[in-house]
């Protein structure tokens, strides 16, 4: 079940991207993206958890301080994200931020995680393929490259924090959106704009999506380990890929052609061995 929520986040956060990347190229301030996108999330997922956690706790500052720390790192990596796709394509930015699934993995393995020897295998695999992905022949930095870097270590926190969490699953998502939209705010109320006609659809389809990625991370890392839900839902970045290739046409280099395989076949390792 841990690779299956997993895979679920992965092809919601990938579909996301592509909606986020119209609205980009719009020249749209990020805060008002930012805003209007974890608006539609917030509004998504509290209702839910509502109703599914009755308000279950333990609502303690230790437990709180998870999801918070989640929201605020979720901002970062957000406003970053929104950076990289304006300067480059999604077929390069997505695989580069998926790299998040390595780092976190790494913090995962720090935090006192001890997957077995074959998951450490095939997670060694699976970032190996996310990196022929990311790799573009002929530049030697691809536009939006550092931002999406600094994204991965950003959402990589992001990830950590979530699967720390002692809350309910949904609540936890809950109090991370509504903590981005709450540190956002400031930015926002210095723009105070409505989304452009042409946006509207776009920023919902993003927070929708997003709201769904989020929740089904939350209930994989519950499920653990935490190491393959991290590397799992991260493949977002091959899904993009996907994406581009077979419905935005577009054409890849062979090292990243070979980096899906590689990947794809990692996590369908992952899959049987957890």
């Amino acid at each position: 079940m841990t690779v299956l929520f997993g895979l679920v986040t992965a092809f919601a956060w990938a579909f996301a991207n592509v909606f986020t990347q119209q609205v980009t190229r719009t020249k749209t301030k990020p805060a008002v993206i930012m805003f209007w996108v974890l608006i539609v999330t917030t509004a998504a997922v509290l209702p839910l958890a509502l109703i599914v956690d009755h308000l279950e706790g333990p609502w303690t500052i230790e437990a709180l301080a998870w999801p918070v720390a989640a929201g605020v790192l979720a901002d970062v990596g957000f406003f970053l994200l929104l950076r990289a796709l304006r300067k480059g394509s999604l077929s390069v930015i997505a695989p580069i931020i998926a790299l998040e699934g390595g780092v976190a993995t790494i913090f995962s393995i720090a935090l006192g995680e001890r997957p077995s020897m074959l998951m450490y295998a095939l997670i060694v695999v699976a970032v190996i393929g996310a990196v022929l992905v990311a790799l573009e022949p002929g530049r030697r930095t691809a536009a939006g490259a550092p931002e999406a870097i600094l994204a991965a270590v950003a959402y990589a926190g992001v990830l950590i924090a979530l699967g720390q969490s002692e809350l309910p699953d949904l609540t936890t998502v809950g109090i991370t959106r509504a903590t981005s939209v709450l540190v956002i705010l400031p930015a926002f109320l210095l723009v105070r704009q409505l989304p452009s006609r042409v946006n509207v659809y776009p920023i919902i389809w993003c927070g929708l999506l997003d709201a769904v990625g989020f929740v089904c991370f939350a209930f994989a890392a519950s499920i653990g380990p935490l190491s393959v839900a991290s590397v799992t839902a991260t493949q977002w970045g091959t899904a993009a890929a996907l994406i581009g290739i077979f419905g935005m046409r577009e054409r890849l280099f062979v090292n990243q052609y070979i980096g899906i395989a590689v990947t794809l076949i990692a996590v369908t390792g992952l899959g049987l061995a957890s």
